[in-house]
């Protein structure tokens, strides 16, 4: 008799386990269960990675005194230094780009600067200043990227010619724009042709600066997105 028991309380957790495994069966075939929600490179959600056409670099500043701007003036109870200056131009280099997907995590925005100047004895020279900025949290629609380059440099080094961009995400690049107002240099992929960049002509600087790390860094602060 106890083996009976045990025989049929057996049968009736098989029969059980069958009923709840048929009826997960036919959920799944209605619909009824989804599997894990698949992110995206960047934080967007859906089935595919990120494309060219989810972002977007649609303006570049045109190269020339329209790039020049003077140093941002605020009002301090601080005294001003006895010795007066006028006030200085920056080059500031404003980058407007859109994003279509509802959120991404962070964009890297590479920045390549090149500056001409004559040396002491007349022959040309050119520097190049590049940066790799990661801007985070970009909600979807328009956005602005931005550097510049500090009085000083450009008195030192000379006034800019050439400028690149290039948007990436999770190190794809996904947008590049370039602008030169030099003739001597081409206007595709100058900022990665070793003909150019490793010119004896040209030489590497430090000195392109993200906004946030400028005067200009408390002006319309909500017009940009944080830099990590």
């Amino acid at each position: 008799m106890k083996s009976f028991n045990n025989r049929l309380i057996m049968v009736c957790c098989a029969l059980i386990l069958t009923f709840f495994l048929m009826d997960d069966t036919a959920s799944a075939q209605m619909g009824g269960v989804q599997g894990p929600v698949q992110m995206l490179p960047g934080g967007a959600q859906g089935g595919s990675k990120v494309g060219p056409g989810m972002v977007r670099l649609r303006r570049l500043p045109k190269l020339g005194r329209s790039t020049l701007v003077r140093t941002p003036e605020f009002q301090t109870s601080v005294a001003r230094s006895s010795r007066v200056r006028r006030a200085r131009q920056w080059a500031i280099f404003e980058v407007e780009y859109d994003t279509a997907p509802e959120w991404i995590d962070s964009i890297d925005i590479s920045y390549s600067v090149m500056t001409y100047n004559k040396t002491r004895d007349g022959k040309d020279d050119y520097s190049l200043f590049q940066l790799r900025a990661t801007y985070l949290d970009i909600q979807k629609g328009e956005h602005a990227g931005c550097v510049l380059l500090a009085p000083n440099t450009m008195a030192r080094f000379g006034s800019p010619v050439a400028l690149a961009v290039e948007l990436s995400i999770d190190g794809t690049v996904l947008a590049t724009e370039s602008t030169v107002s030099d003739k001597n240099l081409p206007e595709a992929d100058w900022w990665k042709n070793p003909r150019i960049i490793d010119s004896p002509i040209v030489t590497r600087r430090n000195g392109l600066l993200e906004r946030s790390k400028t005067p200009f860094a408390l002006i319309n602060m909500d017009d940009y997105e944080v830099v990590k």
